[in-house]
C-alpha cells in the first residue's frame, strides 16, 4: 500500500542538499486519496543512484489557509534576517563595543 510521503509529485523544489551526506530536503505537492498535500520532507539517494522520499518530514493539506500561514511564516523569517543583517552593518561597532570590549 502506498504511503502519503511516497505519492507522485505534481511539484518539488529543492531547498537544501547535504552532498556529503546525500540528503536533500525538498518541498513537494502531491494528491493522496484525492487531497492534495504540500510536504517539507527529506529524501535519500539509493543504491540505484535515485532519489527516495523519506517517512522524515512534514505535510499537511494544500488549502488556503495553510499556504497562507507558511507564507507568512516565510515572510517574517525573511523580515528578520534582512533587519538583522541590517543592524549588523551599520551598527557593527557599537555591537562590537559592548559585547566584545577590549
Amino acid at each position: 500500500m502506498i504511503q502519503l510521503h511516497e505519492a507522485p509529485s505534481v511539484y518539488e523544489h529543492v531547498i537544501h542538499y547535504d552532498e556529503e551526506k546525500q540528503i536533500q530536503v525538498r518541498v513537494v505537492v502531491n494528491t493522496f486519496r484525492g487531497t492534495e498535500y504540500i510536504h517539507i520532507r527529506k529524501y535519500y539517494m539509493d543504491f540505484n543512484e535515485e532519489w527516495k522520499p523519506t517517512p522524515d518530514g512534514v505535510a499537511m493539506p494544500l488549502d488556503f489557509n495553510n499556504s497562507r500561514e507558511l507564507f507568512r511564516a516565510l515572510i517574517e523569517i525573511l523580515s528578520l534576517a534582512e533587519a538583522k543583517e541590517i543592524i549588523e552593518e551599520h551598527f557593527e561597532d557599537l555591537i562590537k563595543s559592548i559585547y566584545l570590549p577590549d
